[in-house]
């Protein structure tokens, strides 16, 4: 019989598990940096600059709940809206989300997240197909988040994403079937970033997808997103797909941010 003590073979399992680069399953996520009620303009583009279209996100509290609202108005007569609302005390947790995409007046995709009740629901119409979603997933509060959700984990995660650490989280994916992922997050250095005729030194942030076996049937690009701020994080811009994981990748630049000094400067990771 092993006679090795617990605490040891708990020890030697921690220690193998930092040599092999694992990254850390997420505890409570605390809001380090509350949101308040903003207003910002946003343009996408391609990933080569060219415009594709722009937006508004819109922030606000009602009570102690965050409502974000986003909406985007394509050039090709497209109309995007994604809205979410979030616990922020004493823990960071996504309640619901939804995102819509229309043509006219005709909607071609749906999805919505009530994270209370895990239940995901969808519809895609293409030509005159239209295929709906019902499903049930399993929901940790706090570690799981999907669409503009991500944008508020990462804020708040960046201190500890500045040392190295990576953090494992789940995500909602559409593919298009509704699908529960993990996903991981990590700081990928600093990058610069031209906006409205600036360009930034930016912290990138990566959330890097894994869906496991669906993977050999989906190709699921990361995600990066870019902040400023050394004390108070601000996004200012995002590059992934604009849903699905086959959708075109896009670059979205928030192009009146919040003022912020220069992104930090922190060590290389470690591989």
């Amino acid at each position: 019989m092993d006679q090795t003590p617990r605490r040891l073979r708990g020890l030697l399992i921690l220690g193998l598990g930092l040599m092999l680069g694992l990254a850390t399953p997420a505890r409570a996520l605390e809001q380090l940096f509350p949101e308040r009620n903003t207003t910002r303009s946003l343009q996408v583009n391609t990933p080569q600059g060219q415009p594709l279209g722009e937006g508004t996100l819109t922030s606000w509290l009602e009570g102690d709940r965050l409502h974000v609202l986003l909406t985007y108005r394509y050039a090709d007569g497209r109309r995007i809206e994604e809205s979410a609302v979030f616990q922020q005390k004493p823990e960071l947790v996504q309640e619901r989300w939804t995102w819509r995409e229309r043509t006219g007046e005709r909607t071609t995709r749906q999805f919505s997240m009530d994270f209370s009740t895990g239940r995901a629901t969808g519809l895609t119409r293409r030509g005159d197909k239209t295929r709906r979603y019902n499903e049930q997933l399993k929901v940790e509060p706090g570690r799981t988040f999907a669409g503009v959700g991500f944008v508020l984990a990462a804020k708040n995660l960046l201190p500890r994403l500045r040392q190295g650490e990576d953090v494992e989280l789940q995500a909602i994916a559409i593919t298009p079937k509704p699908r529960k992922a993990k996903v991981k997050l990590s700081r990928e250095g600093n990058e610069s970033v031209a906006i409205g005729g600036k360009t930034l030194n930016t912290e990138r942030v990566v959330i890097h997808p894994e869906i496991g076996l669906a993977a050999l049937v989906v190709k699921a690009p990361d995600t990066s997103l870019y902040f400023v701020g050394a004390e108070t994080p601000v996004m200012v811009g995002g590059l992934g797909p604009l849903l699905e994981p086959g959708d075109p990748l896009v670059r979205t630049l928030v192009v009146q941010p919040q003022r912020a000094p220069a992104a930090r400067q922190a060590p290389p990771r470690k591989r």
